[in-house]
């Protein structure tokens, strides 16, 4: 994942995120929140009283607390019937920091794993920088690698194997769902970009939400493994559509039709090849089987 690099939706991000950073720049607001995400569950979240919340938070002043209190309504708080709940922003925002821990800081160094590089056959390295896993080849210079953004938890009580798993299970939901429009991350729409200038070898789509900054760029098979008739045509040419999608053949690409947009990817296997057809907005036109 990589920030968007949009125009006009780009200053709109910008602004919609210093409004709601600035709302936290005071701890008794933050302790406004810490309070009622204290005891949440969801939509089951029983409502604090203003008596509540005021005493749970330590001040006395009245006309300061409900300052602090009327900023955050709306936005991160919510006045019902028996007294305040935290909104979703709040809520999500509070799961990101407690899943990213920004006053820790982990880093792996490259490490060899149970995988192979797709292009030399030589074994592939892990390593975890800035919050983004990379698996690469320290041999060749011809594959591109594999990165992708993943919290630190995820490396709790964990080895590098199931590590791997947990990466792998991971990137398939989020090509899952943002290949159907919609963000993984914030359930904005996803918009796709062929690249048609890009068309070759190692052709990559990408995938970007309209809303927050989320962006996948993907080798087309990956991007379409989700689908079962993709998956089971991996079967009947000897390919293994469960194997790690970074040890996955990328194919070669090629531009089928410009009016209407199509994409075909050919993948060959010990059983004959694969043929994937897609339309701009990888909705699969057609998956075919070829034998040897």
């Amino acid at each position: 994942m990589a920030p968007d690099g949009g125009d006009a939706s780009e200053t709109e991000r910008d602004v919609d995120a210093r409004e709601a950073f600035s709302l936290l720049g005071h701890e008794i607001r933050l302790e406004i929140l810490l309070a009622l995400l204290e005891d949440w569950v969801a939509i089951y979240t029983e409502p604090k009283s203003y008596a509540e919340l005021m005493d749970a938070v330590g001040v006395r002043d009245s006309g300061k607390f409900n300052y602090h209190l009327e900023q955050l309504r709306g936005v991160y708080v919510r006045q019902v019937e028996d007294g305040y709940v935290p909104t979703a922003s709040a809520t999500a925002l509070y799961r990101a920091v407690l899943a990213h821990r920004p006053t820790e800081t982990f880093e792996l160094e490259s490490t060899p794993i149970d995988a192979d590089c797709p292009v030399c056959g030589k074994t592939a390295t892990l390593r975890y920088e800035r919050g983004f896993v990379s698996i690469d080849c320290a041999t060749c210079e011809e594959w591109v690698g594999f990165t992708y953004s993943l919290p630190q938890r995820a490396f709790d009580g964990r080895d590098v194997d199931a590590v791997l798993e947990v990466l792998d299970a991971r990137v398939r939901h989020d090509l899952g769902v943002a290949r159907r429009g919609q963000c993984p991350d914030c359930g904005g729409a996803t918009t796709v970009d062929p690249r048609l200038e890009a068309v070759g070898d190692a052709h990559w789509v990408e995938l970007a939400c309209e809303t927050c900054s989320l962006v996948v760029g993907i080798d087309l098979p990956s991007a379409m493994l989700t689908d079962d008739r993709v998956a089971a045509a991996f079967r009947e040419v000897s390919l293994d559509p469960e194997r790690y999608l970074w040890e996955l053949p990328a194919g070669t690409t090629r531009l089928e039709s410009r009016e209407p947009t199509r994409l075909a990817v050919d993948l060959e296997g010990d059983g004959g090849t694969v043929t994937i057809v897609v339309d701009e907005a990888l909705a699969l036109e057609s998956v075919a089987v070829r034998s040897p």
